[in-house]
């Protein structure tokens, strides 16, 4: 790992696509599995929900809060879901209870792990500026 990598971009890169902060710290292992985890965990709860019951902010509270750490792809399905919502009430599909609920609850929870994953690249990127000041300056030729 690059001690020398910046905690702000690491945590947009981490913010933007899951993972990213950790792959552009040269853990690109660790940042697929959270990609993919992630990713999966967004859109599987998407998909089980509806996009129009599980990304509404009007109709789900703080969970959208909890959606919104997942980055991007939030906002974007967010954006899904106002078109959707433009469309005739007979071309709209919201999932029935409870498959709306654990949508909201899946898309949620992905936003949450991402919020753990920035937080790791926060303590990572700390962790090796420490290590690297205590290690302190190279020693010149030992006796």
């Amino acid at each position: 790992m690059n001690s020398t990598r910046s905690m702000p971009i690491a945590v947009l890169l981490a913010w933007l696509v899951p993972g990213l902060g950790h792959w552009w710290m040269g853990q690109k292992q660790r940042a697929v599995i959270l990609f993919i985890v992630i990713t999966v965990t967004f859109w599987g709860g998407v998909a089980l929900g509806g996009v129009r019951s599980s990304i509404t902010p009007k109709d789900n509270g703080l969970w959208i809060a909890a959606q919104l750490c997942a980055g991007p792809q939030t906002l974007g399905a967010l954006a899904l879901s106002n078109r959707l919502a433009t469309k005739p009430v007979s071309e709209q599909y919201k999932a029935p209870w409870p498959a709306s609920d654990l949508g909201v609850v899946y898309a949620g929870v992905a936003g949450l792990l991402n919020l753990l994953v920035i937080l790791d690249v926060i303590a990572r990127t700390d962790g090796a500026k420490a290590a690297a000041i205590s290690r302190g300056p190279p020693r010149r030729g030992a006796d």
